[in-house]
């Protein structure tokens, strides 16, 4: 095929939700001058729209740390400079058209999905041992040629072809999220690793509209200082080609943001995509990497001889039934055993100066889970969860408050304990061997139950208005009163049996269980936890 084909600046292939509802497929163009017009992006999966999401911050950074005011701030690495540029631009509301334009059509012949010698996001000439299938190409399929789904979410050519849209969404997303399955053509080189997004436990911001998301996530501090001077992969005199090649931690964000994970040939009969060859890519260090502010990071103590670093959360043993709220410790606080990410720090420093105060924040993570155990073949799941937060709660001034609401999801994970060794206890009482099954369902289920109520009770605090101890004792209230309501219902359920009961030795000690004395148990290490952690009986 000699000639370009669908240019990915004027040609709809971003799948959009405007602020009306309604579902539009726009350019990359489109999209950032539209921004402040548009909901959300919505393509096939979250994963798919992040790997979308970060192009077009890519594009952002390259345009906005290049301006003159910019180039000022990074002469005299002046924090506050960079702060009032972000400033301007949030209280503009949108993006000027000749802004985004004049830049991108510097690049215009970079951005064609088929060409002959520079196709977008790909390299023209490529060795590999086989070519894949577009079934393994689509996450929503996540299909290898030798594991074929039993209950696919596509059949017939919806999988074995794609058209030009589609193909530059997934294209995207295999670039930043491919498993680590893929056959090293060069022996020598170092082993693959999955791509880089799918290494990171994300997180990023969502605003009222895209406007808003997308200023919210462009940190332009790269921790405390200007970003440096970079390029982005289309502004590279000539595309990447080495089979997974060490670079350099970036120092720019456009660079960052562009990261090229893979080389990647799509490969077309007429104009539908029937396959594509790939090798690993660029690649960097991610211990200490701090230039990534989209990613939560956890201490990893170092062996003997060896420094402490932090690295970004394993995702391999990570328990996806479990809220966002159960761990939000490390999304807003630096400690010795986790650092928050850049783009909650960047936020922090917004509420500082004031320009994001009294403000809902909704924070937002995304987390892969790889298959296949080391070998990360495939995908085993793809979790997402958001919480909301006033604005306030981001300020230095709120560690009280931040320690509190801490330790009161850590009363509530004992309370959830008793009630589920009350669901056990009913069960043993009943004449069963082990109470696990009961147990587990029984503390999913409150999770489930104390889900919402904790959400609302966490978006409606404001340190600067609210008492501490007030707040507190109305979660706890809250709490109480939902877990009671549970251990009520286990025991309705609990049947005549569990009434009557029955001796247990359990180790060296024996015991009757019954539902009368077990509840009897549950109800008073309700009222100590709670009268412990100083709240009223």
């Amino acid at each position: 095929m000699k000639e370009p084909i669908f240019n990915l600046l004027t040609e709809p292939w971003i799948i959009t939700t405007t602020l009306q509802g309604n579902e539009e497929t726009l350019s990359l163009t489109e999209v950032l001058t539209r921004s402040h017009e548009i909901k959300s992006l919505s393509g096939e999966m979250p994963a798919q729209d992040m790997a979308i999401f970060r192009l077009l911050l890519g594009v952002l950074y390259a345009i906005y740390t290049r301006t003159e005011k910019y180039s000022e701030a990074q002469d005299a690495t002046s924090k506050d400079m960079c702060i009032n540029i972000w400033k301007e631009l949030w209280e503009r509301g949108y993006f000027f058209s000749n802004e985004i334009v004049e830049y991108l059509e510097q690049y215009y012949d970079r951005f064609w999905l088929v060409h002959p010698e520079r196709p977008f996001y790909q390299v023209a000439k490529i060795q590999t041992t086989k070519p894949y299938a577009v079934s393994k190409m689509i996450g929503e399929l996540v299909e290898s040629n030798n594991k074929i789904q039993l209950f696919p979410l596509r059949s017939g050519e919806s999988k074995q072809f794609l058209e030009y849209p589609e193909a530059a969404r997934w294209l995207l997303y295999l670039n930043c999220f491919d498993d680590a399955a893929l056959k090293k053509f060069d022996s020598t080189t170092s082993s693959i690793s999955v791509g880089w997004l799918g290494q990171l436990g994300l997180v990023y911001i969502v605003g009222k509209n895209l406007f808003e998301t997308l200023m919210l996530n462009l940190v332009l501090l790269n921790n405390g200082e200007p970003w440096g001077q970079g390029k982005a992969t289309w502004e590279l005199s000539e595309s990447r080609t080495g089979e997974r090649t060490a670079i350099t931690t970036p120092g720019s964000a456009e660079e960052l943001y562009t990261l090229q994970s893979r080389r990647i040939k799509l490969i077309w009969d007429s104009d539908r995509l029937t396959g594509y060859e790939i090798l690993g890519g660029d690649y960097f260090s991610k211990e200490d990497a701090f230039v990534e502010p989209m990613t939560l990071w956890k201490l990893c103590k170092g062996k003997a001889g060896h420094k402490d670093m932090y690295i970004p959360p394993s995702n391999v043993a990570r328990d996806f039934t479990k809220q966002l709220w159960r761990d939000i410790t490390p999304l807003l606080v630096n400690s010795e055993s986790a650092r928050c990410p850049g783009v909650i720090d960047w936020l922090s420093e917004l509420k500082q100066e004031g320009i994001i105060s009294s403000r809902q924040i909704q924070i937002c993570t995304l987390f892969i889970k790889y298959g296949g155990g080391s070998n990360m073949s495939g995908v085993d799941e793809i979790w997402s969860d958001s919480i909301s937060i006033n604005a306030n709660l981001l300020s230095s001034m709120s560690d009280e408050w931040i320690g509190r609401i801490t330790s009161l999801v850590a009363i509530t994970e004992q309370l959830v304990k008793l009630l589920g060794d009350l669901a056990s206890n009913i069960a043993m009482s009943a004449g069963a061997s082990e109470g696990n099954a009961a147990r587990n369902a029984a503390k999913e289920q409150a999770y489930a139950d104390l889900d919402i109520p904790f959400r609302n009770w966490l978006s409606e605090i404001d340190p600067d208005a609210d008492d501490i101890n007030v707040q507190s004792a109305k979660w706890i209230s809250s709490c109480k009163k939902i877990i009671f309501n549970s251990g009520d219902e286990l025991i309705s359920k609990a049947g005549e049996q569990a009434f009557i009961g029955r001796s247990l030795k359990i180790g060296n000690k024996e015991s009757y269980y019954s539902t009368p004395r077990v509840y009897g148990w549950f109800v008073r290490g309700v009222y100590k936890i709670v009268h412990e952690e100083g709240f009223e009986k």
